[in-house]
């Protein structure tokens, strides 16, 4: 790698994280590209390097052991680390075999934490380094039939903010990004697709917006951003009856 700031990014091969690999590289920084489809990475390192920065790729899947260990060693020496990597999923109690469960957790919750636990100490060591931890608006709202992904989503949102506050002063900065609905591939991957047309145009947002939040949220040194005005302005009435209700009811998961 050259003499660039170096940022690793987690899901970098499509939407949000690939989002982040694109700015971040125009903003000076060589880039650790992350996701488990190799083709994707390779075409995206390309791109960069029109950008004028150098690109590794680490092919893993991070809902193993073996994958987030992957991400600790490839992730030793970064300036900037996107926690961004994940996948959402609709389904009823009692219908996700335990193994799955497994997965799921250590892709958007444990993993996340192991990163972070392994990483953000040599970031305070040498006073210097940025932390973004993609959650979710599920962290916020209740989701029947995606109690597990809810829940995730709420586990690293809860351990972002108490992060932030215990490295302020130290040179490092954490910022929770907590995006609602997002045009990228993962609703389609994940059998959802049918929610393009349910939800209302007015409730989706684009990557660049997310990754906007997101580095306006590290420069004010705030441990929660929710992208999008409409998302904002919900916030605080999200556990209400009646926001329930509608938000169930337009959000409505088959």
């Amino acid at each position: 790698m050259s003499n660039r700031q170096l940022a690793l990014i987690t899901g970098a091969s499509s939407g949000i994280g690939r989002e982040f690999a694109m700015m971040l590289a125009k903003s000076g920084y060589d880039i650790v590209a992350v996701a488990r489809r190799r083709e994707l990475l390779e075409s995206l390192a390309s791109e960069l390097q029109v950008l004028g920065a150098q690109t590794r790729v680490v092919v893993a899947d991070l809902s193993t052991g073996a994958g987030v260990q992957s991400v600790i060693d490839a992730a030793s020496d970064s300036d900037f680390l996107v926690l961004n990597a994940g996948i959402t999923r609709a389904a009823r109690v009692g219908t996700t075999p335990s193994d799955q469960i497994a997965k799921l957790n250590t892709l958007l919750a444990t993993g996340v934490v192991e990163v972070c636990e392994a990483i953000v100490p040599r970031m305070v060591q040498r006073k210097n380094g940025e932390v973004v931890i993609v959650s979710s608006i599920a962290a916020f709202t209740p989701m029947p039939k995606s109690a597990l992904y809810a829940a995730a989503k709420t586990y690293v949102m809860s351990y972002g903010r108490s992060l932030n506050l215990e490295v302020r002063g130290s040179g490092v900065r954490v910022c929770v990004v907590c995006p609602g609905y997002v045009r990228t591939e993962l609703h389609q991957h994940a059998g959802l697709a049918h929610l393009r047309q349910r939800v209302p145009k007015w409730l989706w947002i684009n990557s660049h917006d997310v990754v906007r939040a997101a580095l306006s949220g590290l420069r004010k040194n705030k441990s929660v951003v929710l992208p999008g005005l409409v998302y904002r302005l919900a916030r605080p009435f999200l556990g209400s009856r009646a926001v329930q209700a509608i938000w169930q009811s337009t959000t409505k998961r088959n």
